[in-house]
């Protein structure tokens, strides 16, 4: 009897205890074949993409940098948004700086976490490149989380993702690694038409999110106070027609107070260096933007020029073959959405497509009247977004209707199977390319030597930097950098620079009568009987022979 129920007992601990498994079967069936959660999808494309990008560029932490050209001009005003004192974004060429310094705070953040407190990157410029790699990948994974509100499984969210790899690691700049500021618009650009046609299609939940990317794509550049108002207002307005055609039982404010409470304080916080500037220094920036847009040519660029503009950014080895990609992606999109079947799927990629429509006019407009010469590709970096949306619309539309019609061939296991292996694959694309790869911008080498060859000769002196030649114009940001990085005053004496520099780097009428004259010019432009302190690559640094003040 005892030996019968010592076997009972060692049965029942082999064997699956069955009321867990009745509870825990549905839970586990619903979460990973029902529709999936936005923060686990967020948490899950963020770690996977800042993994591999900080992974492609590990030599961020162990690589030293002297920044120059635009990174080191950005840099100095780093310094300032280490201090709280930043109010303007970066220079533009134009003579102005954009409209918000959101993206310097981010580097600042860096610098200050990652170079100045945890030491675990050997240089100021590489903590402020990893946290902008970690910004790119917390704005490409918010842009999936936004897709999970509406599609229906985690392997569309996959096929999204390996889509977004995959076109990454295509295109020909590195628009989710690179730090230049042209290349940081790209990712918000592409959450900001996403949760446009995500709040356009009824989910007012996102409202907050079209504050973010707006945010971020106005502090960068002063094209977007054109772009983001009228994407973001269309998006809105069909909401809120929508919401009067069909009324819904929270309604647009009263079941959503804390999108519309995150969205106030999203708007708060970047408005407030805004306002700010605006009233100490009145009228700002904004002065300038409207003093420069009045001054454009009426007639701006040909239709036909500002088309092929546009065209420049979709996938194509030829340009020729540009249009023709783009026109068939844009048809298989609208006919396989047309085909999709009522309903919440249908709905958002309809929107999607009238979304990424208005960008694309916006953009062919912005590019006729809003660009000086059409050969500066940089420009128009961001609207790399258009076609990787665009695609991402065939694909899950494409998989969606093959859902729906062949059942058997578009089984959960099969789906789900698909995904995996082309997101394997887009991660190994991805890993594997040198679009991941940051690249350094007018890297410095030689800074530290100069530096310590440069202080010895000023006995405590200001160095005035005075420029020579003028094709190419020497960079003087390198050294006006390390001057402020170690405490000493190095300006430049021409206030031509202060656009660029700061009006705090531009020399004081004292300090050209009583400074140490330095000498920058390119190796054919240095002037004779002056010595050669030290060759920076492209600009030579030298003192007179006879080491005289500047004035």
């Amino acid at each position: 009897m005892h030996r019968l129920l010592d076997e009972q007992q060692e049965t029942r601990r082999r064997r699956p205890d069955v009321r867990l498994t009745a509870v825990l079967a549905p839970v586990l069936t619903r979460r990973w074949s029902g529709r999936p959660p936005a923060p686990a999808v967020f948490a899950t494309a963020f770690l996977t993409l800042a993994t591999l990008l900080v992974l492609r560029n590990r030599v961020l932490f162990s690589a030293v940098i002297n920044e120059g050209g635009d990174s080191g001009a950005n840099s100095i005003l780093v310094l300032r948004a280490k201090h709280f004192d930043q109010l303007v974004g970066n220079y533009s060429r134009i003579g102005f700086n954009h409209p918000g310094p959101a993206f310097l705070y981010v580097q600042a953040f860096g610098e200050w976490l990652l170079h100045d407190l945890l030491r675990v990157v050997p240089s100021p410029w590489n903590g402020q490149a990893v946290a902008l790699l970690v910004l790119n990948a917390a704005l490409l994974a918010g842009m999936l989380a936004v897709l999970a509100g509406w599609l229906r499984s985690w392997a569309a969210i996959g096929l999204a993702g390996a889509v977004l790899l995959g076109y990454a690691a295509a295109v020909p700049d590195p628009v989710i690694a690179g730090t230049w500021m042209p290349l940081l618009y790209f990712p918000p650009f592409l959450l900001l038409l996403t949760a446009a046609a995500s709040v356009a299609a009824g989910r007012v939940d996102h409202v907050w999110v079209l504050g973010v990317a707006g945010g971020l794509l106005i502090h960068g550049h002063a094209e977007f106070l054109f772009f983001v108002p009228v994407i973001v207002g269309a998006a809105v307005a069909v909401l809120v027609r929508r919401q009067r055609r069909e009324p819904a039982d929270d309604g647009l404010f009263r079941g959503h107070r804390r999108a519309w409470l995150l969205l106030a304080g999203v708007l708060a916080l970047f408005a407030l260096p805004i306002l700010v500037n605006l009233v100490v220094h009145w009228p700002g920036e904004f002065g300038k933007y409207f003093g420069y847009g009045s001054s454009t040519q009426a007639g701006g660029h040909s239709p036909w020029s500002s088309a092929w503009y546009v065209a420049r950014f979709w996938p194509g080895e030829h340009p020729a073959v540009r249009p023709i990609v783009a026109v068939g992606s844009w048809t298989a999109a609208v006919v396989l959405t047309h085909r999709l079947p009522d309903g919440p799927h249908r709905r958002y990629l309809r929107n999607t497509l009238g979304i990424a429509g208005l960008a694309t006019a916006l953009f062919a407009v912005y590019a006729q009247f809003g660009i000086d010469h059409l050969s500066e590709s940089y420009i128009g970096f961001f609207s790399y977004a258009l076609p990787l949306l665009i695609i991402t619309v065939v694909i899950l539309a494409a998989v969606e209707l093959l859902r729906v019609r062949v059942p058997r061939l578009a089984a959960p296991r099969v789906l789900t199977a698909a995904a995996a292996f082309a997101l394997v694959v887009g991660v190994f694309a991805a890993g594997s390319s040198a679009r991941l790869d940051t690249p350094r911008y007018d890297d410095v080498p030689a800074l530290p030597a100069t530096m310590a060859s440069l202080t010895s000769r000023t006995a405590g002196r200001p160095v005035v930097l005075e420029l020579r030649g003028d094709n190419p114009l020497p960079d003087p940001t390198p050294l006006l950098l390390a001057g402020e990085r170690s405490a000493t005053r190095i300006c430049v004496r021409d206030p031509w620079w202060t656009w660029i520099v700061t009006k705090e780097l531009v020399c004081t009428a004292d300090e050209v009568a009583t400074g140490q004259l330095a000498l920058l010019s390119t190796a054919d432009d240095v002037p004779t009987g002056s010595t050669v302190i030290a060759d920076l690559g492209r600009i030579v640094l030298s003192v007179p022979a006879e080491s005289a003040p500047a004035g």
